[in-house]
């Protein structure tokens, strides 16, 4: 069964968009994708976490790493999957791998205006290639411009498709038709607000 996640982003004081507040009570009972975004700089809040991950549904968390410090950290203290940068040491993906079936490997498609066909082809397929046989067998695909995911999701090759498990990320903060089908989509991480508005 594909499982539907509410994608929030850390806001210091509440989750983004919204904002909803940390003791939202409706955040009791939904899956939640938690997404960090340090660029590289700064810790994670592990003391508010070890307070609010139990006291939300079950959380994945995309903490922006490329330690595999910070996956052991986030899974100690309950969350049920997190994410490392597909471009983090091969050192540190191999650790949090052997420590865990539960990471992702986090691919963030660029929004800078670069060709997303030629990213795809010359950047995104070598590094999974080079993945497929020491890394984890779960790829989040995230897309910061809307039409990004499926561009890229057109050029993956079958051999790809098949070897990992995805959960996509789109932009357009709802599920997006797939020109190539979803059948190897195991989950989708979607706007948390407009599906929190959505349930009432």
């Amino acid at each position: 069964m594909v499982e539907t996640l509410y994608r929030f982003v850390w806001g210091g004081t509440r989750l983004l968009p919204g904002p909803v507040g940390f003791d939202d009570p409706r955040l009791e009972n939904v899956s939640m994708h938690l997404e960090f975004r340090r660029d590289g700089r700064g810790g994670l809040p592990l003391d508010e976490l070890r307070l609010l991950i139990p006291s939300w549904g079950d959380v994945q968390v995309d903490a922006d790493g490329r330690l595999h410090k910070d996956l052991v950290d986030l899974l100690m203290l309950g969350a049920v999957r997190v994410c490392i940068d597909a471009w983090a040491p091969d050192k540190e993906i191999e650790l949090g791998h052997a420590l865990s079936e539960q990471i992702l490997l986090r691919v963030l498609i660029p929004s800078d205006g670069s060709s997303v066909r030629g990213w795809t082809a010359d950047v995104l397929i070598p590094r999974l290639r080079e993945l497929m046989l020491t890394g984890p067998s779960s790829v989040l695909l995230v897309s910061r411009r809307k039409g990004d995911l499926d561009r890229v999701w057109r050029m993956m090759p079958d051999d790809l498709l098949h070897r990992f498990r995805w959960w996509l990320a789109p932009a357009e903060g709802r599920q997006v038709q797939l020109m190539r089908g979803d059948r190897r989509v195991i989950g989708w991480v979607l706007d948390g607000a407009r599906m929190l508005e959505e349930r009432r």
